[in-house]
């Protein structure tokens, strides 16, 4: 298993178990990978997105992360909106997560800047190896 997987795993099981939740979500109105060839879309993959609390969390995991996981964030709750199968929710608040497994405080700066959470989680030291 992927390590930013493995931290996005534990993470959800340890503090939204029961939260409405999908992970390596595909983002954008292209149903299939040939629809997105056709029309030149690149087709997103948000990391994981659940439901808590009539809001929508999108988050990215990244064990050392950088200002682009930020504007990966911002693309996904524009294309969130443009998700068919996530009409039902396209009214809710929208709320990004950069989850990552060490402190970069510049990268915690400007998340705070643009409105995004910055959730540092520590691996069990088990699980490390």
């Amino acid at each position: 298993e992927h390590k930013e997987t493995r931290l996005l795993n534990l993470w959800l099981k340890q503090y939204h178990s029961e939260s409405l939740q999908w992970k390596r979500v595909r983002l954008g109105w292209a149903a299939t990978p040939d629809e997105a060839r056709l029309y030149m879309v690149a087709m997103r993959w948000a990391d994981a997105i659940f439901i808590e609390n009539n809001e929508v969390n999108i988050v990215e995991a990244k064990l050392r992360p950088d200002a682009g996981a930020i504007g990966q964030l911002k693309q996904y709750k524009d294309l969130f909106k443009l998700t068919p199968e996530f009409s039902a929710y396209k009214d809710y608040q929208i709320n990004l997560i950069l989850l990552a497994n060490e402190v970069v405080l510049d990268i915690v700066e400007l998340c705070s800047k643009e409105g995004i959470k910055y959730e540092f989680y520590q691996f069990p030291e088990q699980l490390t190896e």
